[in-house]
């Protein structure tokens, strides 16, 4: 027997199949953004200000590690919004688990109900074949 909440129980599958898609993809941009805004870290670690030199080589330096702060804060902009996404993801990943277990929840009870009213059924039946073979045998 279907039920009828078959095919809601497949659409909410399929929701929370996209939705688990979307929550890896999710987690995998946080986890590339926070790789490159430590290697922004280590890069900017090892830059240092010449302590010899003319002062267009102090100059170049200087410029290098400014234009690093700014990549690192590209970086951690880049990381804040992956942050925000992969909370958002998460949270609607809940809510199509959620759907999910309600609707195949309600299927399970109603293949049990149904189950059950062929259980009676048979009951009812096998009830009926024993009176009459009672009867019969009574006459």
């Amino acid at each position: 027997m279907k039920s009828k909440y078959a095919p809601l129980v497949k659409l909410k599958k399929k929701s929370l199949d996209g939705a688990e898609r979307n929550l890896i993809a999710a987690n995998n941009a946080l986890s590339s953004a926070s790789d490159k805004l430590s290697h922004a870290y280590t890069a900017l670690s090892h830059m240092a200000l010449p302590t010899k030199g003319s002062v267009g080589e102090f100059s170049q330096a200087t410029a290098m590690i400014h234009a690093q702060h700014q990549t690192i804060e590209e970086y951690q902009r880049v990381f804040h919004d992956a942050q925000q996404k992969q909370i958002l993801m998460r949270e609607r990943f809940k809510v199509a688990q959620i759907d999910y277990e309600k609707f195949k929840y309600l299927e399970v009870q109603e293949m049990n109900a149904y189950a059950k009213m062929l259980k009676d059924k048979e009951a009812k039946m096998l009830d009926e074949i024993g009176t009459m073979m009672y009867k019969r045998e009574a006459l």
